[in-house]
This record gives structure tokens, sequence and C-alpha cells, in this order.
């Protein structure tokens, strides 16, 4: 088996954006920045979930998430390099850090499963030896607490499966990794 190698996917990473741009337009539709404000009553009548009081706040708070969404997913889009490498190696995400994580360092691996979407979790022997940037890094403690491992890698807006990717670490680190 060849090494596993998922780059972004410009037609996933255009469909990403176009969708953070549509929650921000709603966001502004909702505060009355565009058009005439909705009436957070009625909204809310209908939904049932949202105190009227709350919408404008929920409103902002659904602008400002889903502009620095955009602004990530825009900024991936002239990124050309490998962000996730399988090999005999180990594992290497570009998000969390440069350094590969060899397989002795790997004690297990599971799958999180959050609406559907799939994540890789490593679960490290020393996790303090493989610090991670960035805003994986300052989240990287309540990533602990919701899926029980140290590092979760996501291969949404690539060009490689989810599935694809757990055959590689199968392949290379072996069964006995595999919840």
């Amino acid at each position: 088996m060849e090494e596993f190698r998922a780059s972004y996917s410009r037609w996933r990473l255009v469909l990403l954006f176009l969708l953070s741009v549509d929650f921000v337009v709603l966001g502004l539709l909702m505060v009355g920045v565009i058009g005439e404000p909705s009436d957070p009553a009625e909204w809310s009548g209908r939904r049932g979930s949202i105190p009227p009081e709350l919408v404008p706040y929920a409103s902002w708070f659904c602008v400002i998430f889903f502009a620095f969404g955009a602004a990530v997913i825009l900024k991936r889009f002239f990124d050309d390099g490998v962000q996730v490498a399988i090999g005999a190696t180990g594992i290497h995400w570009s998000n969390w850090s440069d350094a590969t994580i060899p397989w002795d360092e790997i004690v297990r691996v599971s799958v999180y499963i959050q609406n559907r979407q799939k994540s890789i979790v490593l679960h490290l022997l020393n996790p303090e030896a493989f610090p991670g940037r960035g805003i994986h890094a300052w989240l990287a403690s309540a990533n602990r607490m919701i899926t029980g491992g140290d590092i979760a890698i996501s291969l949404i807006g690539t060009d490689r499966s989810f599935e694809e990717a757990m055959a590689a670490i199968e392949h290379f680190g072996g069964r006995a990794l595999l919840d």
C-alpha cells in the first residue's frame, strides 16, 4: 500500500465557504443589517428553542463564527500542501504540527462521530512530546474532554476519505491500534 496523503479539495472548500457565507448573511438578515429585521418573537415561536430576547445575540454569534470560518476556509483554499500523511513512519497532520507522530508513540486509534462526521482520534503515549499549534492546540483540552483522545484529525475539506485513512492506519500501524 502506498502512503496515504490527503490535501485540501478545492471544490469541497468552495462548498464549505459558500455555506459559511450563507450563515453570515442569514445572521445579518436576522439582526437587520441587511433588510428589515425579522421579528424575534415570530422566529422564536416557530422554532421554540431560542427565547426572543436571545435571537440578536445568537445572530451576531452566527455572523462572527461563520465569518471567521469563511476566512479560515479561504486561507486553506491557497494551501497546496499535504494535510494528512499516514505511512510507515507514522501519522503527520499539518494542522497540528510539523512533526510526524511515530507509530510507537500511538497507543491506540479510535473514531469519534459527531453529527455523522467522523474524526480519527489518536491516543498518545507521551502527548506532551507532540505539542500542537494554533487553534488546535488552544482547543486541545476541550477536545480531550469530548473525544477522550489527544489529537482528533478531521478530513473534512480534503480530497481523501475517512475510510481510506483508516485502511492506511490499519495497514501501517497494525490492527491492534484500532478500537
